[in-house]
């Protein structure tokens, strides 16, 4: 059985169109990062698991792809899927559609590493939320990645 990534949907609102009549590089970023961190919560590292546990993940690394632009009132979807993870680091990838038109407008990745906030120090996932995490990759992974998405970041490797 496939399950659906986690997805939501929302308007570009006038506030966020530039001097060029479209949605500022800025606010894509604001979008990943305030919607993105509401759809994490599903997969196990939201609010509500930072508000249990005093742990959370710090943004460590990202790279946003602009592909189109959205205009003004343009609805859109944000969609994130989980493309690996380690015991202390998350990988992800969420995609900015323009429903309307049916067309990726951006992708952001983004490194995340699991850190405790009351040491300010990196700690291992808890080894139940360890184990969702990695069936969260797998079942994402049966999803076809967008044909214009070029991952860029590496996790393997990476300290």
């Amino acid at each position: 059985m496939t399950h659906a990534l986690p997805s939501t949907t929302l308007a570009v609102d006038p506030a966020w169109i530039d001097a060029y009549g479209h949605l500022n590089a800025a606010h894509y970023v604001g979008i990943f990062d305030r919607v993105g961190f509401e759809l994490l919560g599903q997969v196990g590292v939201g609010l509500d698991y930072t508000e249990a546990t005093r742990c959370g993940i710090y943004t460590m690394n990202i790279y946003v792809a602009y592909l189109r632009e959205v205009l003004e009132g343009d609805p859109l979807m944000l969609r994130i899927r989980l493309l690996e993870a380690d015991n202390k680091r998350l990988m992800c990838m969420m995609e900015l559609i323009q429903t309307r038109d049916g067309y990726l407008a951006a992708t952001m990745e983004q490194l995340s590493l699991h850190v405790n906030l009351d040491t300010r120090r990196a700690t291992p996932f808890p080894d139940a939320l360890a184990q969702r995490l990695a069936r969260t990759v797998e079942e994402h992974a049966a999803h076809p990645l967008p044909k214009e998405y070029r991952r860029l970041l590496p996790l393997k490797g990476a300290r």
